[in-house]
């Protein structure tokens, strides 16, 4: 607890260098994962603020560590707060489509959205979201798993919140797109050279996937 503040001012500090940034953020990523009591204590910190300006960093590591250690945050109130700003939201959406110049950036912001979109403000803000259809449609696209997976949990927790949120979804193609893919793995037809772990990932999309047109059928 006591090295949550020093790890915060060497962040912000404009005489770190983006390697200390980027340590600091790591360090404060796993403090957050630890329990609620640490995500408060770097929330009085100013924690959110403070990774908030280094997620506009140059420095595609620093981006990312501050887009995971501001992910680790959630539930925390402050954070869903933060997020229902929709400036705050547009940013997190870009973030999330960057998939083919920074995907690891790309990962930890799709993580957090469909951790967030839980929260039925969040998910009816993400559905009015300018960049909405864009960022559904390049992440169903983007031929990464671990995105994927990320992207169906939230387009099942936006499902879950009824019919506005369907209607965004709609809207996308997602749903007729979730159709296609169920129907090219419906016999277990996935013979694509893929590791037995990619193979899991891959039937875990295609399980949600069927989740989720279930609920709306």
């Amino acid at each position: 607890m006591g090295s949550i503040k020093p790890l915060i001012h060497l962040v912000k500090d404009n005489e770190s260098t983006d390697l200390q940034r980027f340590e600091s953020l790591l360090a404060l990523t796993n403090l957050a994962s630890v329990d609620d009591e640490t995500k408060s204590k770097i929330v009085s910190e100013k924690g959110i603020h403070v990774f908030h300006l280094a997620m506009f960093s140059d420095h595609n590591m620093v981006r990312r560590a501050a887009t995971e250690a501001m992910s680790n945050l959630l539930p925390h109130d402050d954070m869903l707060t933060h997020l229902k700003d929709p400036s705050h939201l547009k940013l997190w959406i870009a973030f999330a489509t960057d998939v083919q110049e920074n995907m690891e950036c790309s990962r930890a912001a799709t993580g957090c959205l469909a951790m967030a979109s839980s929260d039925v403000d969040i998910a009816i803000a993400l559905g009015e979201a300018t960049h909405f259809e864009d960022m559904i449609t390049t992440l169903l696209q983007c031929g990464n798993l671990e995105i994927m997976h990320r992207l169906l949990v939230m387009l099942y927790n936006l499902t879950l919140h009824g019919a506005s949120c369907q209607q965004e979804i709609t809207k996308t193609g997602a749903y007729a797109f979730l159709e296609r893919y169920i129907q090219s793995y419906k016999d277990g037809n996935h013979d694509l050279g893929m590791t037995q772990l990619e193979v899991t990932q891959l039937m875990t999309t295609v399980d949600l996937a069927k989740e989720i047109l279930r609920i709306i059928t």
